[in-house]
C-alpha cells in the first residue's frame, strides 16, 4: 500500500472536513429530509404528474369530441377537413403510449400503434399538401 505524504494527508483531511461541513449545512437547512428519491419526487411532483397525465388526456379527448362534432355538423367536407382529427389522434395515441402505459405488452402495443399512426398521419398530411 502506498504511503501518503503530509501534503496528501492534509488534502484528504480538508476534503473530509469540507464534506462534513456541507452535510451539517444540509441537515440544518433540511431537518427532515425524505428517506429516498421516491419520497422526494412524491412530495413535489405527485399532483403535477397526475394533472399532466389525466388533465392533458382530458384536453385531448375534448379536442377529439369537438372534431367529431364538427365533422358530423358540417356534412360538406373535403379531404382537408380530416387533418385535425388525424393530428388529434396522433396526440392521443402518443399520450397513451408514453404516459399511461409504461410497462408490459400494453406499452409495446400502444407505442407500435402510436408510431404507425404517426407514419400514416404524415403520409396523409403530405398527400393533402401535394
Amino acid at each position: 500500500m502506498k504511503q501518503l505524504t503530509d501534503t496528501e494527508k492534509w488534502e484528504i483531511e480538508t476534503k473530509i472536513k469540507d464534506e462534513q461541513d456541507r452535510q451539517q449545512t444540509l441537515r440544518e437547512k433540511y431537518p427532515n429530509p425524505p428517506e429516498n428519491s421516491k419520497e422526494a419526487s412524491a412530495e413535489t411532483g405527485f399532483a403535477s404528474s397526475y394533472l399532466w397525465k389525466y388533465g392533458f388526456l382530458a384536453l385531448i379527448l375534448c379536442l377529439l369530441a369537438f372534431n367529431v362534432f364538427i365533422f358530423f355538423r358540417w356534412r360538406n367536407f373535403d379531404y382537408n377537413d380530416f387533418l385535425t382529427p388525424v393530428v388529434t389522434l396522433m396526440l392521443l395515441f402518443n399520450h397513451i403510449a408514453y404516459y399511461l402505459t409504461t410497462k408490459g405488452w400494453k406499452s409495446i402495443v400502444m407505442k407500435t400503434v402510436a408510431w404507425v399512426w404517426i407514419v400514416l398521419g404524415f403520409a396523409y398530411f403530405f398527400s393533402v399538401l401535394g
